[in-house]
C-alpha cells in the first residue's frame, strides 16, 4: 500500500514559500528604511511607509479571506489561491498608492524628525 504525499508535498512547499515571502517582506522593508533615515531622503521613507502600509493590508486581506467559508462556483484549489494571493497584493498596492489607511502618513510623520 503507497502512501499519496504529493498533496502534502505541495501544502508544505507552499506553506514555506509564504513564510520566505514574509521574511524577505520584513528584510527588504527594514533595509528600505535604514537607507532612507541613513540617506535623509524623504522620497524614500515616504515609499518605505506606503510599503509598510500595503504589507499590513494584504495581511488583512489574507486573514478575512480566511474567515469566508469553502464552496461556491469554484473547487478549492493551489491554482485559485495563487490567483487570490496575487489579487490582493494588486488590491494592497492600490490602496496604500492612493489615500490608503492612514497608516503610511501617521508612520511617516513619527518617523520624519529622524531625517531632519
Amino acid at each position: 500500500m503507497a502512501i499519496d504525499v504529493t498533496n502534502i508535498n505541495s501544502q508544505l512547499s507552499g506553506f514555506l514559500n509564504a513564510s520566505a515571502k514574509k521574511t524577505a517582506d520584513q528584510g527588504a522593508f527594514e533595509a528600505l528604511l535604514n537607507d532612507a533615515v541613513e540617506k535623509k531622503d524623504a522620497v524614500k521613507l515616504k515609499k518605505a511607509c506606503q510599503d509598510f502600509e500595503g504589507y499590513y493590508i494584504q495581511q488583512l486581506f489574507t486573514e478575512m479571506r480566511k474567515t469566508v467559508p469553502d464552496g461556491g462556483l469554484l473547487e478549492k484549489s493551489q491554482g485559485n489561491e495563487i490567483y487570490e494571493d496575487m489579487l490582493y497584493e494588486e488590491y494592497s498596492k492600490n490602496i496604500s498608492s492612493g489615500k490608503g489607511f492612514g497608516i503610511s502618513d501617521m508612520l511617516y510623520k513619527q518617523l520624519s524628525p529622524k531625517i531632519k
